[in-house]
């Protein structure tokens, strides 16, 4: 249902900027180092917003990797400490045996305990 929201945001979203691209259709000159440059300003608006989109990502990347990276050391921690001490395997409430299949994703894992 969360992933379907995001679909219906990200469809609005392109629909408003569609609708603002058509409406400013005129050219407009840029000046660079180099030179002047005239494009309609539909493509300067569309552009504008595939690289913002594009330093978003870019951005947003570096953070999940971090926390991607940070869930799998804790992950190996809990292993290691569940190993060490399986007495305290209820406290801890871990079931050790979702980690069957190495092939399946940690996503997939979480969706089949939903």
């Amino acid at each position: 249902m969360k992933k379907q929201w995001r679909i219906l945001l990200v469809l609005i979203f392109t629909l408003i900027i569609v609708l603002f691209s058509i409406a400013n259709v005129e050219t407009v000159g840029f000046s660079f180092l180099f030179g002047v440059v005239r494009l309609p300003l539909i493509l300067v608006i569309i552009g504008s917003v595939l690289i913002g989109a594009l330093l978003i990502g870019l951005f947003t990347y570096s953070t999940i990797y971090k926390q991607r990276h940070r869930i799998g050391k804790l992950e190996r921690e809990l292993r290691r400490m569940i190993e060490l001490h399986p007495e305290d395997t209820d406290r801890l409430k871990v079931d050790i045996g979702s980690e069957t299949s190495s092939s399946e994703s940690r996503t997939a894992r979480r969706r089949s305990k939903k």
